[in-house]
């Protein structure tokens, strides 16, 4: 593994995951919708690595890119707590 692997994977988490999860968490968006999100990740992954996608979820786990399944659901129950508390 680079450094430029590396430092790819950290410009994809603070420059494409926010753009990428602009105000999603406002609708509740459907499992297929989350999927194919992560589809995207996924292949900038294996893209990145030059990897199958056998080793892409090994990867995101060792380079602690979390699940946009995980990502959107945080974002949603922040957004929900906000809208009560309002």
């Amino acid at each position: 593994m680079e450094n430029s692997e590396l430092i790819t994977v950290e410009l994809l988490r603070i420059c494409y995951l926010p753009v990428l999860l602009y105000a999603i968490e406002s609708f509740l968006p459907r499992v297929c919708d989350i999927n194919s999100l992560n589809n995207c990740i996924n292949v900038a992954v294996a893209k990145i690595f030059k990897v199958s996608f056998n080793n892409v979820d090994f990867i995101r786990q060792m380079t602690a890119l979390t699940s946009l399944r995980v990502l959107v659901a945080e974002k949603v129950n922040y957004f929900i707590r906000l809208c009560l508390h309002h």
